[in-house]
């Protein structure tokens, strides 16, 4: 296997994420945006479709004995249910304070939107920081006083069958436009991709890849990290993933001659913006992953983690949404 092998894959998972997030929009804090304020929830409908295709295609390839998911960032041995539900709060709140997720902040940050650039980069840097630097402490104390071990890393395959059915029952109870149901069905592929290329293709007793799939939360540090320290530094699966994203999402932008600059109208907005990017940075971090760390690789996986932290997201950003919209604030 090529060193170079699992980079250009992630690398190339990224670009059709970037591509296909900035065609439909794809992002969950649409997603809940949708639920409060249209009837049909195109956004919604498309992130469930992602999250079914995601959950199926993952699961196949465990029980056709493809994947082992037992080494997977996703299923520790333990349950750090302080993080997940305290980490998932905050990111909620914070992709709402800055009009998207990690994802989206790049797909933005791609069309010339230098406030999600800003974003980005202040979430890069406070997940990093939260991960080895200064708030690694307080993340460790929480985790001693809120984590439990688990019988079992991964919920049961029934729980993951019960979910589908519900969310197919949702995506098909109202027609909205076939592009969101599309670009849900795509981006929900690429989490399989994503195992194939860690777990199998990185599948090495000498020299063995971390088993993941699309996530940004770390990702987004290391690639920070990464850019600062390029001489003698080898990129991974996550920072591959980012430079995908940006690349795909570019494409897109400039062949729909969507490419403009939009900057900060004024300067509290850039406060309310990296307010928002620090708490996704910490709650990403404390979550074990972002909206679709968690919404798509953790649910795919049935990881515990994620059936909490994910609930946790979905709720305090619409309860965010719902404050902002009775201040009268986009």
């Amino acid at each position: 296997m090529s060193a170079l092998s699992i980079p250009l894959a992630a690398f190339a998972i990224g670009i059709a994420f970037g591509a296909v997030a900035r065609w439909s929009g794809f992002c969950l804090r649409g997603a809940v945006e949708d639920a409060l304020t249209t009837s049909n929830a195109p956004r919604l409908r498309g992130f469930l479709a992602a999250m079914v295709v995601a959950l199926c295609g993952v699961q196949a390839l465990v029980l056709m004995g493809t994947l082992d998911l037992s080494k997977a960032v996703v299923l520790p041995p333990t349950l750090f249910w302080g993080g997940a539900l305290l980490g998932g709060a905050m990111f909620g709140m914070g992709m709402v304070l800055t009009g998207g997720c990690g994802t989206r902040m790049l797909v933005l940050a791609a069309g010339g939107n230098l406030r999600s650039v800003v974003s980005f980069l202040v979430f890069a840097l406070v997940a990093y920081a939260t991960i080895r630097g200064i708030l690694a402490p307080a993340r460790n104390a929480l985790a001693v006083a809120t984590t439990v071990s688990l019988g079992k890393q991964a919920l049961p395959l029934a729980v993951g069958a019960v979910f589908v059915l519900a969310a197919l029952a949702f995506v098909v109870w109202r027609r909205v436009p076939m592009k969101h149901l599309i670009g849900g069905v795509l981006i929900g592929l690429l989490v399989p991709l994503g195992y194939l290329a860690t777990g199998v293709l990185g599948a090495d007793e000498f020299e063995p890849t971390v088993v993941e799939s699309i996530n940004v939360t770390r990702a987004g540090g290391d690639a920070l990290v990464y850019l600062l320290t390029w001489t003698g530094a080898k990129a991974n699966f996550g920072i591959a993933f980012v430079g995908g994203i940006l690349v795909g999402a570019a494409l897109v932008a400039a062949v729909s001659r969507d490419f403009r600059l939009v900057g900060f109208e004024r300067p509290v907005d850039m406060l309310r913006y990296a307010g928002g990017a620090a708490l996704m940075g910490v709650g990403g971090v404390l979550a074990l992953g972002c909206s679709i760390g968690n919404g798509l690789t953790g649910v795919a996986s049935l990881a515990p983690v994620s059936f909490l932290s994910l609930p946790a997201m979905v709720l305090a950003a619409a309860a965010t949404l719902k404050w902002r919209m009775s201040r009268k604030h986009p």
